[in-house]
């Protein structure tokens, strides 16, 4: 689907406030309450944005957070991929190139539930896995969805910010 501007004002208007009324995103945009509502409905029926709460992991009593790269036998790839999308702790699913054919994000009450997840639930589940590596997250520093930036980026309207090196 290819989004006009007044689509990705639209949706710049939700990242700050999911549940802002239509009729003022309309009014700052100065269109009909009507247009925002077809064009934020149409958006969601086709997949291209989501308006759901986003957490702080460790604020929200989360114990363990761990990014999971994942080797599977070629051929297996899809299949391994679509088996982990059925745990309800796999947080994030993507298949990628690289040293990973999988990469995964898993949350986790403690330290042993990621390690029966990783030893034991994932190698019964996954016989086509070959190589996992796991990074535990210490603290998340960023996590950002700027669809405003990016959007200004696509058009050239913005040179991307490079920060100053840390000395």
């Amino acid at each position: 689907m290819k989004l006009d501007r007044l689509d990705q004002q639209i949706i710049s208007a939700l990242e700050d406030d999911g549940r802002r009324p239509y009729r003022d995103i309309a009014r700052d945009l100065d269109v009909a309450e009507a247009t925002v509502r077809a064009r934020v409905n149409r958006l969601l029926e086709s997949g291209s944005i989501r308006i759901t709460a986003v957490g702080n992991y460790f604020q929200l009593g989360l114990k363990v957070v761990a990014i999971c790269l994942i080797r599977v036998r070629p051929g297996h790839v899809q299949e391994s991929a679509e088996a982990l999308r059925a745990y309800p702790h796999v947080r994030f699913v993507g298949t990628s190139f690289g040293s990973a054919d999988i990469i995964i994000q898993t949350l986790h009450p403690d330290i042993g539930s990621l390690h029966r997840f990783m030893s034991v639930e994932l190698p019964r589940a996954l016989p086509h896995v070959t190589y996992t590596e796991t990074f535990q997250l210490a603290e998340v520093v960023k996590s950002a969805w700027n669809w405003k930036a990016w959007f200004a980026q696509l058009e050239g309207r913005e040179e991307p910010e490079v920060p100053e090196p840390v000395p």
